[in-house]
């Protein structure tokens, strides 16, 4: 399993504002190590994006992985609205493709709802996906919403 920004910052103290960062020796090797394995799974993330033939496969996995870190339930519905998408019909080549591909489990599967969450067994790299996109990213319907609110206060 590899190492999250979070455990990152919290090994090293890099967000303790009061003390200098000082590394010396095995410590300095250890710390690019670190920041070696972290930017190696970055890759290893955009890689996957990269190679998603589906047209939203990359939007699909962004959007689940920030609903999943803040819902504990999350259905193709809240995916499609999440992305601002008007119909399911144009998700479903995605989520099938993701299914195949090992990225996405449905741990239930009904006629109308589906729970569907990332595969991070299978792909450890998750984590890391997970607090990157939940940090970063900004989907279309949060785009949305500030740009509603925007024009409100105006």
């Amino acid at each position: 399993m590899g190492l999250s920004y979070q455990d990152f910052v919290k090994k090293y103290q890099l967000d303790d504002f009061k003390t200098g960062l000082e590394l010396r020796g095995h410590e300095k090797i250890n710390f690019y190590n670190d920041l070696n394995e972290i930017f190696k799974v970055i890759c290893k993330i955009f890689d996957k994006l990269t190679t998603i033939s589906s047209l939203r496969g990359g939007q699909v996995l962004m959007s689940l992985a920030k609903l999943q870190t803040r819902e504990s339930v999350v259905n193709k519905t809240d995916v499609k609205n999440g992305l601002n998408v008007d119909r399911l019909e144009k998700l479903m080549h995605a989520f099938d493709y993701l299914e195949q591909q090992n990225y996405i489990k449905i741990k239930r599967k009904t006629k109308k709802f589906h729970i569907i969450q990332l595969n991070d067994q299978d792909n450890p790299d998750f984590k890391l996906f997970q607090e990157i996109v939940q940090k970063f990213w900004r989907s279309p319907q949060e785009d949305k919403e500030s740009i509603r609110n925007w024009s409100d206060k105006k």
